[in-house]
């Protein structure tokens, strides 16, 4: 049985998602094919235990200076290389994003990014084959797979 190859959806460099998992409906994401994991711009991360289980909460940061919190189940911890190769070790939790229509299931870890200029950033984990990067075009979709700005 032959294979049939799914045609490519292209996304930009920056693009507007959401977490539905975590009712954030729409954010500004940076693309980055360098990247492996998601990571996302959390203050206040506080780990409790709850029937067994250890809850993370957090504030998401967003850029427009609005907070939204969340809370999740701690999938556990991840060690990250930064581009400047400083490693952290940071809490992740598994949730879904929602990008171009598409949701996916995708490992997030939570970390200070107030010194980024974007409060979310997608790896090429979360692309897969699915998605190829324009990196000269940004906005290309919105979370809901309606066109975004070209």
């Amino acid at each position: 049985m032959v294979k049939k190859e799914r045609k490519k959806r292209v996304v930009g460099w920056k693009e507007h998602v959401a977490l539905p998992d975590l009712k954030i409906k729409k954010v500004i994401a940076k693309v980055d094919t360098g990247a492996n994991l998601c990571s996302i711009h959390a203050a206040d991360i506080q780990i409790k235990k709850k029937n067994k289980k250890e809850i993370v909460h957090f504030k998401v940061m967003k850029r427009n200076n609005t907070v939204k919190k969340a809370s999740a189940e701690l999938a556990g911890y991840k060690r990250i290389r930064s581009s400047d190769g400083d490693v952290e070790k940071r809490p992740y939790i598994k949730t879904e994003l929602l990008m171009d229509g598409i949701t996916k299931n995708i490992q997030l870890t939570l970390t200070d990014r107030a010194s980024m200029d974007y409060t979310m950033l997608i790896g090429r984990k979360a692309l897969g084959r699915r998605w190829m990067v324009k990196p000269s075009n940004s906005f290309l979709t919105n979370p809901d797979g309606k066109n975004g700005t070209k």
